[in-house]
């Protein structure tokens, strides 16, 4: 068999997970209209009695047949898709005269659309998916690094000792760090803290404490790999980000990789330590619409959402922590508090729409997506360790605002000079 480009395989699987998600909202939409009909229907028998059921019969068989034929259609085509497009074996993932499109995974906006899907199905693609669902990864314009002295050497010409990892948050890429179009906290650090930055990108789809463990391993290669003798290390996390990194850290501790001993510093922007409200919305909302057959599919729709989203309900980093893995329901469970790694500084970052903090409005959403006593690892009922004097709150800014933003970027920069002297 011959081999097949990465392009030409990327390509092919966004379109045939397109169709079969498309058949599965056809089903979805079916079973919407078949409780509705039967609800109608029903209420039609009570005024003119059996008479209805001919008419009923016929509503029901032709609507069943238009649906299990779109149903059919998007199924073979997707299917259709895979044979065309897949391979065992994959050739170089540059373009070529037979295929010049680059691979979606090494574009903006491709790696943006695959970065979406991650988050919402990711740990569904992991298994069912060929090479969307690519491993955790350092990136450079967009390509993918191995951790190996030859690579890194090439991909790093001036790699220093002391090494900054940025992580994203959900349905992100490393490009989120860009936000505005200006350099990066990682550019900025470089020229004036002499870091080398690294940007790493990942299925955040996948449950946190797996991210946090592959990070471990990945930073563990990195640091033997690395084309000179690494001093210190710094993570960054943005969001989600912010939970993989303190997995991270945590798993190092308990499985004794060197790493962490590097480990000075790391920094949480806008990362839901305590959970996230959406996350918990979602979850009891799910239960409230499986309640009803008219709404029940709504229900299966938001039941589908990744484990990496389930994670945020309480802010879990561990395998055995409280994970919603249960079904969906009004009871979120019990979370278990993770306190931070003695000897390594946490510094957390945390934003409120509002000009003034103490504003109820500021109070109660926080950034959009995460409040600042979740961002601060602290509340009435949980308390994770971060320290009040190691954080930062900035007003007038949203949740996407911590990604590049020259308030966190000052705070930040000061503090790894700081510890940087002697």
């Amino acid at each position: 068999m011959g081999t097949t480009s990465q392009s030409t395989q990327e390509w092919g699987e966004l379109g045939e997970l397109a169709l079969r998600e498309l058949a599965s909202a056809a089903g979805g939409v079916r079973k919407v209209h078949s409780a509705i009909a039967r609800r109608t229907f029903a209420a039609v028998r009570l005024g003119v009695g059996p008479a209805v059921l001919p008419t009923q019969l016929m509503h029901d068989a032709i609507a069943a047949g238009t649906y299990a034929t779109i149903a059919a259609a998007c199924t073979g085509a997707a299917k259709t898709v895979g044979a065309l497009t897949g391979s065992s074996e994959v050739a170089d993932d540059e373009a070529t005269e037979d295929d010049p499109r680059p691979s979606p995974s090494h574009t903006t906006y491709g790696a943006q659309t695959i970065a979406i899907l991650h988050g919402l199905i990711g740990d569904d693609m992991e298994r069912t998916a060929r090479v969307l669902a690519y491993p955790m990864s350092i990136r450079v314009d967009g390509r993918p690094v191995p951790p190996k002295y030859r690579a890194l050497a090439t991909a790093f010409p001036d790699a220093g000792a002391h090494l900054v990892v940025f992580l994203h948050g959900l349905v992100e890429t490393e490009s989120a760090w860009r936000l505005g179009g200006r350099p990066t906290y990682g550019e900025r650090l470089d020229s004036e803290a002499d870091t080398t930055s690294i940007f790493l990108r990942y299925n955040t789809g996948r449950r946190i404490a797996t991210n946090g463990a592959d990070l471990s391993d990945l930073l563990e290669q990195l640091v033997q790999a690395w084309p000179v003798r690494v001093h210190r290390i710094t993570l960054v996390g943005h969001s989600m980000g912010g939970l993989v990194s303190r997995s991270a850290a945590h798993h190092a501790a308990e499985n004794g990789r060197r790493w962490v001993d590097l480990l000075t510093d790391v920094f949480t922007l806008g990362t839901p330590h305590l959970g996230a409200p959406l996350a918990r919305g979602v979850h009891v909302a799910t239960a409230a619409l499986a309640l009803a057959p008219e709404t029940r599919p709504f229900a299966n729709l938001l039941a589908r959402r990744s484990a990496g989203v389930r994670d945020l309900i309480h802010g879990s980093i561990t395998a055995d922590e409280g994970h919603a893995s249960y079904a969906d329901g009004f009871d979120v469970g019990v979370a278990a508090d993770i306190s931070v790694p003695e000897g390594v500084r946490h510094h957390h970052a945390s934003a409120v729409v509002t000009g003034n903090p103490r504003h109820p409005v500021g109070i109660f959403v926080g950034d959009g997506l995460v409040r600042t006593d979740s961002a601060g690892g602290r509340n009435k009922l949980r308390n994770i360790g971060l320290r009040p004097d190691d954080g930062l709150a900035i007003n007038s800014a949203h949740h996407f605002t911590l990604l590049n933003d020259e308030r966190v970027y000052g705070w930040m920069r000061k503090i790894l000079v700081d510890r940087s002297r002697p």
